[in-house]
């Protein structure tokens, strides 16, 4: 809705919106990994140490790495002003 009042909002939130949307995206992903991985153990299958270290390294990502995409949404949020506040002559100094 902002965009549409103001073009620059776009350039102002496209790369932490695409930062955002990956960290969203690699979460879902790893989340389908720790349940088939969880799923292996409870079959007792082998491979035992991988399945558990899936599951880890899940654990990781979603402690570590996924609160990153936070910080990426305040920046979409926050808008353009800031960005767009200085002017091209003042770039000089």
């Amino acid at each position: 809705m902002k965009a549409m009042k103001n073009p620059d909002e776009i350039g102002a939130a496209s790369v932490d919106y695409l930062m955002y949307s990956g960290y969203l995206t690699l979460a879902y992903f790893w989340a389908k990994m720790a349940k088939v991985a969880q799923q292996k153990l409870a079959a007792g299958g082998e491979d035992k140490a991988f399945y558990q270290a899936k599951i880890k390294t899940a654990r990781f990502y979603f402690q570590r790495m996924l609160p990153r995409a936070a910080g990426h949404a305040a920046c979409v949020e926050n808008g353009a002003s800031s960005m767009m506040a200085l002017d091209e002559d003042e770039f000089s100094f």
